[in-house]
This record gives C-alpha cells, sequence and structure tokens, in this order.
C-alpha cells in the first residue's frame, strides 16, 4: 500500500510594521517639502519720520540730489530736492512754472488708461542722464498718488532700479537707484 503525504503549508503573517513605519516618516516628510505657496518680496524702504538732519555744505560741492518720481494718472514727473527736472536732466528755475507744465514723461494717452499708457523707455532713458550726472546717489523716492495702481508702482519700481538696455562688462543690467522709498500718496 501506498502512503500519501500530505503537503502542509504554514501561513504566516506578513510583518508590516517595518512598511508602516516607512510610510508615517515619509508622509510628514513630503508635505513639508511641498511648496504651496510662493512668497516674492520686493526690497522698499520706509520714508524717515522727523525733520532731516541739516549739514553744512561746502559751497564747491554739488548738491545732494534727493531723487523722487511723482506717479499721476498724467504721467511721470521726476524731481530733486527742490526742483522739477527738465527732460535734459537739468534743474529747472521755477518750481511753480515746472508745475503747471505737467508732468516730465506725459502718459501716451492722457489721462493714462492702464500701465501700458505710461512711457517706462524714457523714464529708465532721463534716469540714466540723471545716474550720469550723480553716480553716487542710489536713492530714489516714490511718490504715488492714491489712485494709483499696485501693481503701477512695482513696475515703476522695476524701472528706476536698473537699465536693462544697458549692461556692464559682466553682463549685468547697469543699476540706476537700487534703494527705493515709497512715500505717502500724492493728493
Amino acid at each position: 500500500m501506498a502512503v500519501e503525504r500530505r503537503k502542509s503549508f504554514q501561513v504566516t503573517e506578513l510583518n508590516l510594521v517595518p512598511v508602516m513605519n516607512l510610510v508615517t516618516i515619509l508622509i510628514p516628510f513630503l508635505l513639508m517639502a511641498a511648496e504651496f505657496v510662493h512668497l516674492a518680496v520686493i526690497d522698499s524702504t520706509l520714508p524717515a519720520i522727523g525733520k532731516p538732519e541739516v549739514e553744512e555744505l561746502d559751497p564747491n560741492e554739488k548738491p545732494p540730489l534727493v531723487l523722487s518720481v511723482h506717479i499721476t494718472d498724467e504721467g511721470l514727473t521726476i524731481a530733486g530736492a527742490d526742483h522739477v527736472l527738465n527732460p535734459e536732466g537739468a534743474a529747472t528755475e521755477g518750481e511753480e512754472e515746472e508745475a503747471d507744465k505737467g508732468p516730465t514723461i506725459p502718459c501716451k494717452v492722457t489721462p493714462c488708461a492702464d500701465i501700458d499708457s505710461y512711457d517706462f523707455a524714457e523714464l529708465t532713458r532721463l534716469l540714466d542722464l540723471i545716474k550720469d550726472e550723480y553716480p553716487d546717489d542710489e536713492n530714489v523716492i516714490l511718490v504715488p498718488e492714491s489712485r494709483i495702481s499696485y501693481e503701477l508702482i512695482v513696475k515703476v519700481m522695476d524701472y528706476t532700479r536698473e537699465d536693462r538696455e544697458t549692461r556692464d562688462k559682466d553682463g549685468e543690467p547697469r543699476l540706476l537707484f537700487p534703494y527705493v522709498v515709497i512715500a505717502g500718496g500724492a493728493q
């Protein structure tokens, strides 16, 4: 007689604890590595509070520039410490007379309908002339009207910081006025 052999199988349980530990560690790591919101920062300086200190100037030295760009719905006005600058970058004598003439860089369509109405190439060209005359100055004050959009302010900041058309020997854009101060809106 033949004896039948039965094969017996043992059912073993899988040990899932190491896999569960791996998943437990992997999920928080992946969540921390994910970028849900991308934040961008525009460097700007707050205006100084208080009365500025007056320094004694040497009569042979040039007075400080204190460059400001006024943003209105009629255009952009470039001004120095106590005068409006004409299109060639030289100072005019009467601020009252120049204020009646309108902005230094008028909009292509008055009043400016949108951001594309502003002449940013002319702004950069005039700031290039001013930078050639005042190479050590690096500050510009933006004075937007209260109804000017944030997008326009940012675009003016970009065009006052650097001249993208002119490159230095390293291929970098020429820095114009990299330190921007945003003043309270003009009325």
